[in-house]
């Protein structure tokens, strides 16, 4: 017989071209199901050279004794038809799932495999049905305002990457990049720079609030929301805590109640979205990647003990995570410290100029820092160094006094630690002032608070923490206008004088 082939499945119209991947050997197999967008390189090859392709990839599974059912999502790769992200997922992963159970390989027991979108096509096909028995969903978040927004600032690498996968078959006349999302008004921008109305993309922009009715429809994401809360199967995920989405994954665990967390695990590395960190301006960590410390075979084993009940790399039922800067890997539940050090920042008032038009650029978290900003968009500080060591685990905080002369604005600020290499960011947040309070009276003194994602780091004896604010960063979101109402609609910019009264600004750190 043979063990790896390729079908089309016929739906709608349209083809979807899916490879099969069976162990060398007779009967029924517990089967992998993957999806992906991420085939561009496939369009013109051969099938028989995918299906080789892919023979490679997932070895390792075929010699565990799983089959692996591999499918390019619809419109992309060797499927034929539109690919608008998340609007076709629901439909094509029933559809495959169904197909599996028709199958003669197919053994009574189906696993999900995911990691960034394709865990999320996997999420939207909640509630999952008695024959999906585990999975393993990595770096994603299941919440869509999370991965559109933070704070009501729209991440402008999310709207990018939706741009660059939407109908990408179809020959569309696109001709849009980051600074596309500096266009104003936004409203319409779809149609302009992609010669097709993207309904969902529009849609969002109208969805700043994260209570907006949007993210209860099916284009805001309300299948895939509480998937993995609601799952009740044992579900591994992961993050790094250089990853876009960290935040969202621990909020994620934090859902679950006790006895589904009993069955799941969360691994955390030191690193980013690919589990990996800049050689250039990046720190490599002992360890620190995933496959290092629990194994290449990880994902495997985590579905061979949910079939077999065999030993893990780690624990169930708690999150295992590494502690930066100590350089290694612990496991508990990454409770909140019951104490808080509050550290404060300076003396007198501190000004900066926020001009959306010539936005303050910043490097990424897990690289080390841009010098000081001459142009005085910038305000940087540091803390007096510590005496002692000090080990940070969970979400640091700042309480800061502002003011500014339009009547909104926002307020970036992020944390760096001082490194004998530099300053290495640690976490950013942004808020506007509506967003926290609402309608703003120019010129008038406010109180407002940023909550930075989780961390586990270790500030040793000497060192000091560095906290930069500025109006945004302009790698990360779209620049707000400092005009108040909704921004897709704003046709100009206005350029902020902002304050802060660095007499009253503290950063709150949770210590063991």
């Amino acid at each position: 017989m043979s063990y790896a082939y390729y079908e089309y499945i016929e739906d709608r119209g349209d083809r979807l071209f899916t490879v099969v991947l069976l162990p060398e050997r007779e009967g029924g197999f517990p089967t992998v199901v993957c999806r992906s967008p991420y085939v561009k390189n496939t369009v013109d090859q051969d099938e028989n050279d995918v299906v080789r392709a892919c023979e490679n990839t997932y070895a390792p599974w075929l010699l565990r004794g799983y089959a692996v059912v591999f499918q390019h999502c619809r419109g992309q790769g060797k499927s034929t038809g539109a690919f608008v992200p998340y609007v076709h997922e629901r439909e094509d992963g029933l559809l495959l799932r169904r197909w599996i159970r028709g199958r003669s390989f197919y053994n009574g027991e189906l696993f999900l495999l995911g990691a960034s979108y394709t865990a999320s096509l996997h999420y939207a096909t909640a509630p999952f049905e008695a024959d999906v028995k585990g999975a393993v969903f990595e770096v994603q978040d299941t919440e869509r305002y999370r991965l559109w927004y933070r704070n009501a600032q729209m991440r402008k690498g999310h709207a990018n990457w939706h741009f660059g996968l939407y109908k990408s078959k179809c020959g569309l006349n696109k001709s849009f990049g980051m600074s596309s999302f500096s266009e104003l008004p936004l409203d319409g921008l779809s149609e302009r720079v992609l010669g097709d109305r993207a309904c969902d993309f529009e849609e969002m922009l109208r969805a700043g609030d994260p209570e907006h009715p949007f993210w209860g429809t099916r284009n805001g994401g309300a299948e895939a929301k509480n998937a993995v809360k609601n799952a009740g199967i044992p579900i591994l995920l992961t993050t790094g805590y250089n990853d876009f989405y960290c935040g969202g994954l621990f909020r994620m665990w934090e859902e679950m109640d006790g006895e589904a967390k009993k069955r799941c695990a969360l691994l955390v590395s030191p690193y980013n979205h690919g589990d990996g960190y800049s050689v250039d301006r990046g720190i490599a960590f002992e360890k620190g990647k995933r496959v290092e410390n629990f194994g290449a075979s990880y994902r495997i084993d985590w579905f061979d003990n949910i079939r077999f009940g065999t030993p893990l790399p780690f624990e169930k039922g708690v999150i295992s995570y590494y502690r930066t800067f100590e350089n290694g890997w612990q496991t508990d539940f990454h409770a909140v410290p019951t104490r808080e050090l509050e550290l404060p920042l300076g003396k007198g008032v501190g000004t900066f100029c926020y001009d959306p038009a010539h936005p303050t650029a910043f490097c990424g978290e897990g690289t080390f820092a841009d010098e000081f900003n001459p142009e005085g968009s910038v305000i940087t500080l540091y803390t007096v160094p510590f005496a002692h060591d000090v080990f940070v685990k969970g979400r640091m905080r700042a309480r800061l006094a502002v003011e500014s002369d339009r009547p909104d604005t926002t307020f970036y600020m992020r944390v760096s630690i001082e490194k004998p290499g530099g300053d290495y960011v640690l976490r950013h947040d942004i808020t506007s002032l509506s967003h926290q309070l609402g309608d703003y009276e120019e010129n008038s003194r406010v109180e407002l608070e940023m909550c930075f994602d989780e961390y586990a780091f270790l500030l040793r004896s000497g060192e000091r923490l560095r906290v930069d604010i500025a109006g945004t960063d302009d790698n990360i979101y779209v620049c707000h206008t400092n005009r108040r109402g909704e921004y897709y609609l704003q046709d100009g910019t206005d350029i902020a004088l902002n304050t802060v009264y660095l007499c009253d600004l503290v950063l709150i750190l949770p210590v063991e």
